[in-house]
């Protein structure tokens, strides 16, 4: 088998080749850092979350539910700060306005449960032939059909 030499006509293909399939896999993009975040690295010092003033407050500690956001936040710029969200804040209106509607939707879903009871009283008078009149009442009461279901407690 006979080796050809190589042409030179080929060598700046093959070196423009070359050259492009090495710049396609660098990358001119820097190494990504990740910016340092704005708070604070630790939780702050507040003497209300020391362990010696939660043991002794632990029995006569109020419920959560009961202590006020202002009486848990020690921190003034934090409670403006809350105090900003809560008093501007459109989103939490909206969702409590939403709640209240599902809340009104589902007591009126919930009144089906229950019978419906109507009445109706009405009255006519109409003159008779002879010069009197004829008094007509008429009282009715209607109740929805209902069944009560009694369910068996089955012993397990």
């Amino acid at each position: 088998m006979q080796v050809k030499p190589m042409r030179k006509t080929r060598l700046p293909q093959l070196l423009a080749v070359s050259a492009a399939a090495l710049l396609a896999g660098c990358s001119m993009i820097p190494a990504y850092e990740r910016p340092a975040a704005p708070v604070a690295a630790a939780y702050p010092d507040y003497s209300a979350y020391s362990t010696a003033a939660t043991a002794s407050a632990a029995t006569t500690a109020t419920p959560a539910p009961s202590v006020a956001w202002q009486d848990f936040f020690a921190d003034a710029k934090l409670r403006r700060l809350i105090e900003l969200a809560l008093a501007n804040n459109r989103d939490l209106r909206v969702a409590v306005l939403n709640i209240e509607q599902t809340r009104a939707q589902y007591q009126i879903k919930r009144a089906d449960q229950f019978p419906t009871v109507n009445g109706v009283l009405s009255g006519s008078r109409t003159p008779t032939g002879s010069g009197g009149l004829t008094n007509v009442y008429n009282v009715g009461l209607a109740v929805t059909a209902y069944e009560l279901d009694f369910l068996a407690a089955s012993a397990a």
